[in-house]
């Protein structure tokens, strides 16, 4: 029995002893493994890949590179590069999901990249949620998303893919009460991030501006601004689309056969005038004006209306302009190839047909009144591809990208058709989330029921 015992306990031991060095072997296979391979390259080769990776795609693929290992992210430089500086996203809009879901409500965005077709949920860290959660997205401009603090009107400039706060800016109420804006204004607010390319890949921040419909003033704030500086449009004067390109923004107005230099204004606080428009399309009055911008330059698109050849009818028609700024003249555009236009009444993208095969090369999408019509530019045809009737879900890419353009509607979390028959659920949502912002310095009057009649 005692033998029994001990051969028992030696082969217990002589099984440890086994053991141990094939676990000692799996460590150093695993060891081996992270040492070698695509996580063993130098240093200065991970480095050129990543600015190769940084220069022919975007800074969300630069942060995937760093993600891969300690090693690679060791031997590349932090996309946080301090200051207003920032490493520029390209090519991306940012999608709603309808029934007024706020991204501030919901933590999270989500990020649509048409030259790709790529789709991203960018879910808000923890420290970043917090200030999400005290502001409300007003804007997504230049690959930044502007913040305004509901209870501060603080305002803050987000990078969407890293979260780090790039500029912040003073409390604009001041301002907006001097020039005479109200909380409505507040509530309808849209601005744009001016900035200055410093590479091919990084960028810096030169400005916010700031304009509020049914207002004439115009604010804008630099880094290192005490308050907000304001500019007062002229009587009847009404921006109507409107454009950040190379550092400077520019707007059309319904009044004005002009393109505006909104910013930086001149010394007296007026708006330099660019580039005439032809009226041999028709009055201002019933034509509308569009500028986007596509692979590099501004182009002007103009709807207008021509008689039908068969019919004495009217039929909506599109005109496509190049903007030369330097010459102050407008190049006719009879093609743009495999591209098309989407323009909204806030904002107008220009995308490729190549990578997404549900749009129409060569044409123009624009939206009016909660429908979406397609304009060929080759045919000269007109075809409703959306009826705000219809409702069906789930929606289109030309559904998404519609309402991006539609600012005021994807700013409260809305499809660009749902402002017209909001069910009362979703208008009570809708206005409780505005209740939560208020201009600062404004006493909030709370509804109180009469008392009954004694």
């Amino acid at each position: 029995m005692e033998m029994k015992m001990t051969t028992s306990a030696a082969g217990t031991a002589a099984r440890r002893r086994s053991v141990r060095p094939r676990h000692g072997c799996k460590r150093r296979r695993i060891a081996d493994e992270e040492t070698g391979g695509w996580a063993s390259l130098p240093g200065d080769i991970v480095r050129l890949v990543a600015e190769r990776v940084l220069i022919s795609g975007d800074v969300v693929d630069y942060i995937t590179l760093r993600a891969v290992c300690s090693l690679w992210r060791a031997s590349t430089d932090s996309p946080n590069l301090g200051g207003h500086q920032y490493l520029r996203p390209r090519g991306w809009a940012a999608l709603c999901d309808g029934d007024a879901a706020r991204p501030d409500d919901a933590g999270e965005i989500t990020f649509f990249k048409p030259a790709t077709g790529r789709r991203l949920c960018v879910r808000f860290p923890s420290a970043s949620l917090s200030r999400l959660r005290g502001s409300r997205v007003v804007a997504f401009s230049s690959g930044l998303l502007v913040l305004l603090h509901k209870r501060f009107n603080e305002v803050r400039v987000i990078h969407p893919f890293t979260g780090v706060v790039l500029l912040q800016l003073p409390n604009m109420a001041p301002t907006l009460r001097v020039v005479g804006a109200t909380r409505y204004s507040l509530l309808h607010m849209n601005a744009a991030v001016l900035t200055t390319p410093t590479s091919a890949t990084t960028s810096t921040i030169d400005a916010v501006v700031a304009w509020f419909p049914g207002t004439r003033a115009i604010l804008f704030s630099k880094p290192g601004d005490a308050a907000w500086d304001a500019v007062i449009l002229d009587q009847g004067l009404e921006l109507q689309s409107v454009l950040a390109f190379r550092g400077r923004l520019y707007a059309t107005t319904k009044t004005s056969t002009n393109i505006l230099q909104v910013y930086p204004p001149t010394n007296n606080n007026t708006f330099p005038v660019d580039t005439p428009i032809p009226d041999a399309l028709g009055r201002p009055s019933m034509c509308h004006y569009f500028l986007v911008e596509s692979d590099g330059r501004m182009l002007l698109v103009v709807r207008h209306h021509v008689v039908h050849v068969t019919t004495p009818t009217w039929q909506v028609a599109f005109k496509v302009f190049e903007v030369d700024l330097d010459r102050r003249q407008l190049e006719p555009v009879s093609s743009i190839g495999d591209l098309a236009l989407v323009l909204g009444p806030d904002r107008c993208l220009s995308v490729s047909s190549r990578d997404l095969p549900s749009i129409s090369r060569n044409s123009v999408y624009c939206s009016q009144y909660g429908d979406v019509d397609c304009f060929s530019l080759g045919g000269g045809s007109v075809d409703q591809v959306f009826s705000a009737a219809l409702d069906v879900r789930p929606f289109t890419i030309v559904d998404h990208l519609i309402t991006y353009c539609n600012h005021l509607e994807w700013a409260r979390g809305l499809m660009f058709h749902e402002h017209d028959g909001l069910h009362q659920e979703l208008k009570q949502k809708i206005k409780m989330q505005d209740s939560q912002l208020r201009l600062t310095g404004v006493p909030w009057k709370k509804k109180t029921k009469p008392s009954p009649a004694t």
